[in-house]
């Protein structure tokens, strides 16, 4: 949605419509050829979708650890990020997806085309692999503070494509952590869910250290050096026009509340947590202690039930066989690895 949101609002400066004298010659200089590029667009709200397909709930550095194979084949760089494309355009080279291909991608070239923006998008997501972010700082400062880009003359091709770039990079990354520059309500709701994935992962022995002891000043330091930085990038680009001064209002305000009310809102998420933690570790007691003869009757009751699901399903059962065949042939023949990184 924030993808989509931020694509809509690429204007030409204030909005100025073509009875003003805007041509779309115009709007495709100033928006540095996206607003007159579909795949692109079509790739950056493609990318939001399925950024995040097959995530573990644990960091990188835990995943090399848990699944050394993966980190073998991503070389221990950007692993769940390599993997969710792997994982989304396995899924898309599905045989009944052929036609909806072909609309995307039209070509090989476009499809060729379209794996790259969507690779290069979703790496945009890994924003502490230390090599990739000195790159896109780079970036940065030759599409926006080079001498080419400063002067009044036109853009090159490449100075064009090299602002496309950039600005496709922000627009996923302000995506994906578009709920600290909404809402502060928006922002707390997407804020403990995170804090709840993390000490879920924490209880469960895939995290070293328990969340809570560093959630508040972590959260102060990623606005101060992540996303307010980022918003103001959006604002520094110049084709967003009001939503850039939005995105940095709200995240500046959610920075300035949680300094003040973020220690007793982390206090009041550990409790939550720990309670919720106590639930199910009484549930399981409770299943555990479970009377044999009980566990027999419980048997009994689920043979009887799988019985009469049999007897009633039994009508249509040739049909659904021909269907399963049907899905492993699709399944045979769409079994490999497309996004070659």
């Amino acid at each position: 949605m924030s993808a989509t949101k931020l694509l809509k609002r690429i204007c030409y400066g204030d909005g100025h419509a073509k009875e003003d004298g805007v041509t779309t010659e115009d709007i495709h200089h100033y928006t540095f050829g996206i607003s007159s590029d579909p795949l692109l667009q079509f790739s950056a709200v493609f990318a939001a979708l399925i950024h995040d397909v097959g995530h573990e709930g644990v960091p990188n550095g835990q995943l090399a650890t848990e699944l050394p194979h993966l980190a073998e084949i991503y070389e221990s760089r950007s692993i769940a990020e390599q993997r969710s494309v792997d994982v989304a355009l396995e899924l898309l080279m599905l045989p009944k997806y052929k036609n909806l291909r072909a609309c995307i991608c039209g070509d090989e070239a476009g499809q060729e085309r379209f794996r790259q923006l969507l690779i290069h998008c979703v790496l945009a997501t890994d924003i502490f692999e230390k090599g990739l972010k000195e790159q896109r700082n780079e970036r940065w400062e030759q599409a926006f503070h080079s001498q080419e880009a400063t002067s009044e003359g036109p853009l090159s091709k490449e100075g064009m494509d090299r602002k496309a770039t950039i600005v496709l990079e922000h627009i996923i990354q302000a995506s994906d952590v578009s709920h600290t520059m909404q809402h502060w309500h928006i922002y707390i709701k997407w804020n403990e869910r995170l804090f709840q994935e993390m000490y879920a992962a924490f209880k469960a022995g895939r995290a070293e250290k328990n969340p809570s002891e560093g959630w508040y000043k972590g959260e102060l330091w990623f606005f101060d050096y992540y996303v307010i930085p980022l918003a103001k990038k959006l604002k520094e680009c110049g084709i967003f026009g009001v939503s850039s001064d939005e995105y940095l209002t709200y995240a500046e305000q959610n920075r300035t509340e949680w300094e003040q009310r973020g220690e007793e809102i982390c206090q009041a998420m550990l409790e939550r947590c720990e309670m919720e933690a106590e639930k199910k570790a009484a549930k399981s007691k409770r299943i555990d202690s479970v009377p044999e003869e009980d566990e027999a009757d419980e048997n009994v009751y689920q043979d009887e039930q799988r019985e009469g699901r049999s007897r009633s399903n039994s009508m249509n059962g040739s049909i659904r066989s021909a269907n399963a065949i049907m899905e492993v042939e699709d399944n045979d023949e769409s079994q490999h690895s497309y996004a070659d990184h």
